[in-house]
């Protein structure tokens, strides 16, 4: 229970201490003119292209190499944004959502706070062996919200849209996205050479994966704000059946048939698990500033979402570990 306790403190506990921050200093950064929102971005790229490659290299450093289902891992994170995101383009049609709120629908579904939350959760409930999985199925998310989910939410929110691109340049222009991909690379390099692993950088690395979720969380909270959260009853409602029916729909049968229960001791299952019921990443509401479509929407169903946390963890934490 105490494990229970910590996550929801860390995660949703510091996203309130960011809000609450932002509202107590809103007064004196306007006088010395600083932006929260300048301060939020600041946090949120120390922590996952600073802090986070350091518990990455630690993990995968002393990961074991049980099978080669391991590398299956990256392709299940990139199948699960892509089943949210048709889910979204589904729903967007079959209930005629105006433009600019079915790019936002879009967003919502496909985009998934995976590290943040998801890290937090497999590292306290299963150690190192559910941080490992957590980070090989985040391998290529964030490439994949800037290459696809962007540029598609863009023209979704268009009225005479022709189709569908993809920005190439993503890597020329975002050479940071890189960081996780290299930090994993590292960790298995010098675990595959058999180096010896100082224990100093499993102690450091203990401390930082709650630290970083707690960053994150702080950073999200200095720029969130409150929508008007009736006013999109049911795009919510569609968005949430989609992130913890739909996509644990699709992800959890088909963990089960590659057999990932008898990987890791079961390990990679349950994270599997935890992965694929997570709410609303806070990525989702940078597309909707960037291109003008519905921001109140995409940071209504982040809330809703974030908030379901609250019923769906402790079901997580009495199915997989109790």
């Amino acid at each position: 229970m105490e494990r229970l306790i910590f996550v929801l403190g860390i995660s949703i506990g510091s996203v309130l201490a960011g809000y609450g921050l932002k509202r107590i200093t809103r007064g004196p950064l306007q006088l010395i003119g600083v932006r929260a929102g300048h301060i939020s971005r600041i946090l949120k790229f120390a922590s996952i292209f600073v802090l986070n490659p350091i518990p990455i290299v630690n993990s995968f450093w002393q990961l074991r190499f049980e099978s080669g289902r391991l590398f299956l891992f990256p392709l299940l994170g990139l199948l699960s944004l892509a089943t949210g995101g048709v889910a979204a383009v589904v729903v967007n049609r079959v209930f005629k959502i105006p433009p600019k709120r079915a790019a936002s629908v879009f967003v919502a579904s496909m985009f998934t706070n995976i590290v943040t939350f998801g890290g937090l959760i497999a590292f306290v409930f299963f150690g190192y062996d559910g941080y490992v999985f957590v980070q090989l199925f985040n391998m290529f998310v964030s490439l994949a919200y800037y290459a696809v989910g962007f540029p598609i939410s863009e023209q979704l929110a268009m009225e005479d849209r022709k189709g569908f691109a993809i920005s190439p340049r993503i890597i020329l222009d975002r050479p940071y996205l890189l960081a996780p991909i290299t930090a994993i690379t590292i960790g298995v390099v010098l675990n595959l050479l058999g180096i010896e692993r100082p224990m100093i950088i499993e102690d450091v690395s203990s401390i930082l994966i709650p630290v970083i979720t707690g960053l994150l969380g702080l950073s999200i909270g200095l720029t969130l704000f409150f929508g008007k959260i009736a006013d999109y009853a049911r795009e919510i409602t569609l968005i949430s059946i989609i992130k913890f029916v739909v996509i644990p729909g699709v992800m959890i049968p088909l963990g089960l048939l590659l057999g990932f229960r008898d990987l890791a001791d079961g390990v990679a299952f349950k994270v599997l698990v935890i992965v694929s019921v997570m709410p609303v990443a806070f990525n989702a509401l940078v597309p909707p500033v960037v291109y003008g479509f519905d921001l109140d929407l995409a940071n209504s169903a982040w809330i809703v979402t974030t908030l379901g946390l609250l019923v769906v963890l402790p079901v997580l934490y009495f199915v997989l570990v109790v």
